[in-house]
């Protein structure tokens, strides 16, 4: 594993603007999309992080499960009246309400032991059409004859044709699924119209809308879309745990636990999504390799320990904090690093700090995408400082 200093391709911009990738440089003329440097990894090293990936993704399952048995709603900052839904669902997990998508965060370096998972982007993961198109485009472009760690694309396709078989009603010119998220908000809308893409090419109907012009109409009690016809399938890039705090999506859970409408990702993924499931995997599977001591309890930490901060429904790095631990459990003088945010009421998980793949001054984050319970590619987010954010620069891979 590798970070290897290159050269830009010629007109860059332009060749990311012809594929559809119009957010690669921010407001302010920095880069996102990154390709003055590559990683490159061996095809050991790759089959690792697959090995980690699908391991700790069966864990999680696992851990799902346990929630649900015992009613463990609080622990993962979400409300008991959601429970009817989320179980409504992992009920039908492996017939109706599959999951489409995760991307794992690991630290690794290649060196010094297994990979550790961070977290897990188990809802609304980011980063989707950067990883499956751009960087494949920048390897047939500079590296024709290497491979990359991506089928992210043919598997999500095929997670849409089984959604088909589950629901024959899907297929073309039959039921829609509506695609929904934030409007106007140009990433969001990128990844809804790659997903959609994908799905029309399994075969589905589709339709995307404003996920704010959603409604819903007590008279048939059915969620209506902005042309007043029935939404019976949802894909929403907008978090459940966002949802659930506002009228609309008390209804959407509501209807959800009845089967009166299927959601994408299913409610069950609303429990993954939180980072509390962490400190329920460490407790489940202490000294787990792949695993880091979490706890939602700081002083659970000897003191002289150096803990993460994260909230437990925190998205993008917001609120994230890098401290050494004293004698009384609190942060001994300034964090090492911090981040600011809106995410300060939901509860906290604390974990054990390790260091990303470091190179060059930059900090490495290898995000594993899932398709289902698969893992089929790698994303690779890169910073000078030590917390991942939602400006971090996306770097690309290469297997040779």
């Amino acid at each position: 594993m590798e970070r290897i200093r290159t050269t830009p391709r010629p007109h860059w911009q332009a060749r990311l603007d012809e594929i559809g990738f119009p957010f690669h440089t921010e407001a302010d003329g920095t880069p996102y999309w990154d390709e003055s440097a590559h990683w490159r990894f061996s095809l050991a090293e790759v089959e690792t992080l697959e090995a980690a990936a699908e391991e700790v993704y069966r864990l999680c399952e696992a851990a799902v499960g346990h929630v649900v048995t015992h009613g463990l709603y609080e622990a993962v900052g979400l409300p008991r009246w959601a429970a009817p839904a989320i179980e409504a669902s992992w009920a039908e997990r492996d017939a109706r309400d599959m999951a489409l998508y995760a991307r794992f965060d690991f630290a690794w370096d290649g060196r010094g032991g297994p990979p550790k998972a961070l977290e897990l982007n188990a809802e609304t993961p980011t980063s989707l059409y950067e990883t499956a198109v751009a960087q494949w485009c920048w390897l047939q472009d500079t590296h024709p004859g290497d491979d990359q760690f991506n089928s992210l694309e043919e598997a999500l396709v095929e997670r849409w044709r089984a959604r088909m078989r589950a629901f024959p009603g899907l297929a073309s010119q039959g039921e829609a699924v509506h695609f929904a998220c934030l409007m106007p908000h140009p990433e969001d809308e990128a990844t809804i119209a790659y997903l959609q893409t994908l799905a029309l090419r399994a075969g589905m109907t589709t339709k995307a809308m404003p996920v704010q012009a959603i409604r819903y109409d007590d008279s048939t009690q059915r969620f209506l879309d902005d042309s007043g016809l029935p939404i019976r399938h949802l894909m929403k890039l907008y978090p459940w745990d966002w949802m659930i705090r506002e009228t609309t999506g008390r209804e959407l859970v509501a209807a959800a636990a009845q089967g009166r409408i299927r959601v994408i990702e299913p409610a069950w993924k609303m429990v993954m999504a939180s980072k509390g499931l962490f400190a329920l995997l460490w407790e489940l599977n202490p000294g787990h390799p792949n695993l880091l001591p979490t706890t939602l309890d700081r002083n659970a930490f000897p003191a002289g320990s150096t803990v993460v901060a994260k909230p437990l429904l925190g998205r993008e790095g917001s609120n994230v904090s890098i401290a050494t631990l004293g004698a009384d459990g609190l942060p001994a003088g300034r964090p090492l690093a911090q981040t600011e945010g809106p995410y300060m009421d939901e509860g906290w998980v604390y974990q054990a700090f390790t260091p990303l793949a470091e190179a060059d001054g930059n900090h490495a984050v290898l995000g594993v995408w899932m398709a289902g319970g698969t893992p089929c590619g790698l994303g690779i987010r890169e910073d000078r400082a030590l917390i991942t954010g939602n400006t971090s620069r996306f770097v690309p891979h290469r297997i040779g």
